[in-house]
């Protein structure tokens, strides 16, 4: 199992226990006065049996505080994610942290900073990579290059999926699209693995039936879901910080006592951001201060009723670029979201607000997981580390450390040496070709294309994956949503992707 980072100190808190309280309340208020709007036909049976009030012909369900707090309370505070290298499993909860790859559409050509569908092979590439990065703890193949070139739009994320699983060991997240989870858990059941799945859910109050749909597949197939609670603040939820908590506090509370109606224990975490809306331009800002804060405080809540935490701040920058602004922009959100307490941090290789990605990114992102990690893991007081005999050995000027048995026992525990990051002296720098992070990290993306081979499935699971993916594109084909013109497209383009697959080989 993989250990990730462990926050050695208390968590950061910005809420007071009578804040907390107040929210709290708030949360049960707006659930039994206003409800939630569910119009699933088999989960408004299922919440009027545990206790709703249900109005079947306007899709309004209420919930007694009562019911949602003995649902609350069921929810597990830990949930272990089968990888394909069971080395990889990771136990999420606790005071633990993992970082997790990130997300975006488009593939980002750096010479011109303008981006475009993904090719398969740079996707497979992108899978590779984030196999062999230290700090990638949970691959994101989903939702990386969720525009592929050649590929119908209800496929992509499933062709995405088989990419993760084929060219990664790490444990994979999944979602839902018109079913499409049905081809996923397939993947899943046949390697023997877990997929964490972000089930999409809409802001403000309301459910929809494949949300439900898809929740229950992936419970019955026991493995945990991840309802995404994305709201912006002024459109999706309140203008602001405290009213969209208690909103997204609400959402929370809901989607426990529709997972625990259904089958008590099932393991649940939360994936949740709260961003201001530019209401000058009517752009969601992702980058500033208000996620970070808004994030910490949804944390602390969350943390109170011992549900797991997938948390926002720092997913990506606002900028278009791998510049200064993406770096401070999802740093100081990364850090916030692990400060306070979160357990799964979306983050390497996206930015612009999810419309890009960059395996040139997900190197740089890699090297500030580690900064951030080393930072949660504090430091060890011990009377070793303490040093007072060495200190005193030492004594004042002309003594030094240098050379000394203890320093040559800590001098590289203490810190994190970062991999692409510029450390070196500046005539070093000098005559080694002035070389930036970027520069550094698009020669280290080279080196993992060369030299990293992740662990192969086996044939037969090979196998098992292209079955899956079979049926699925058989299956929207007979229902129209692939179109005859695309069908064409999308064959030439397999055909085109075995064949770059086997050039490389």
């Amino acid at each position: 199992m993989l250990d990730g980072f462990t926050r050695s100190f208390p968590p950061l808190e910005m809420l007071t226990p009578e804040e907390m309280e107040s929210i709290h309340r708030g949360a049960l208020y707006v659930l039994e006065k206003t409800g939630m709007g569910i119009t699933h036909p088999a989960a408004l049976k299922q919440l009027a049996d545990a206790g709703c009030s249900v109005d079947v012909e306007s899709g309004r369900v209420r919930f007694p505080a009562w019911l949602v707090e003995d649902c609350m309370r069921k929810v597990p505070t830990h949930f272990r994610l089968r990888a394909r290298n069971p080395e990889q499993d990771l136990m999420v909860g606790g005071d633990t942290f993992y970082f997790m790859q990130g997300m975006g559409m488009q593939y980002l050509e750096l010479d011109t900073w303008e981006t475009r569908p993904a090719t398969g092979a740079e996707h497979r590439d992108a899978m590779i990579v984030a196999d062999a990065l230290p700090n990638v703890h949970l691959a994101e193949a989903w939702e990386i290059y969720t525009d592929r070139r050649g590929i119908p739009p209800v496929m992509v994320m499933l062709e995405n999926l088989a990419n993760g699983i084929r060219y990664s060991t790490k444990a994979q997240v999944a979602g839902n699209i018109q079913d499409t989870e049905i081809f996923g858990i397939m993947m899943a059941q046949a390697i023997g693995i877990d997929l964490f799945p972000e089930i999409e859910h809409a802001s403000p109050l309301t459910i929809h039936d494949g949300g439900v749909n898809a929740a229950y597949r992936y419970m019955d197939a026991a493995m945990p879901i991840c309802p995404a609670l994305g709201v912006a603040m002024g459109a999706q939820g309140p203008a602001t910080i405290a009213g969209s908590i208690v909103l997204q506090v609400a959402e929370t509370m809901g989607w426990a006592v529709l997972t625990q109606a259904y089958r008590p224990g099932a393991p649940i975490a939360i994936h949740h951001g709260a961003g201001a809306l530019d209401m000058r331009t009517g752009i969601d800002i992702w980058g500033g201060p208000a996620v970070s804060v808004s994030t910490t405080m949804m944390n602390q809540m969350l943390r109170r009723y011992g549900i797991p935490i997938w948390s926002n701040a720092g997913f990506a920058s606002d900028s278009k670029k791998i510049d200064f602004q993406a770096g401070f922009e999802k740093s100081t959100g990364a850090l916030m979201a692990a400060l306070s307490g979160g357990h799964l941090q979306l983050f390497q290789g996206g930015s612009s607000t999810e419309l890009l990605f960059s395996p040139e990114l997900m190197v740089m992102d890699d090297d500030v997981a580690g900064w951030i990690g080393r930072i949660l893991q504090g430091a060890r007081i011990t009377e070793e580390t303490l040093a007072v005999d060495v200190i005193n050995e030492i004594g004042p000027i002309p003594g030094h450390y240098l050379g000394h048995g203890h320093t040559r026992e800590f001098w590289n525990k203490e810190d994190y040496f970062m991999a692409v990051a510029d450390h070196e002296p500046y005539s070093a720098w000098l005559t080694t070709g002035k070389k930036d992070m970027l520069s550094r990290a698009t020669e280290k993306v080279e080196e993992i294309l060369a030299t990293h081979k992740p662990a192969p499935l086996s044939d037969a699971e090979w196998e098992a994956v292209d079955d899956a993916l079979s049926e699925a594109r058989n299956h929207y084909r007979s229902k129209g949503v692939i179109s005859d013109a695309d069908w064409s497209d999308y064959m030439d383009e397999l055909k085109l992707e075995e064949g770059e697959h086997l050039a490389r080989a």
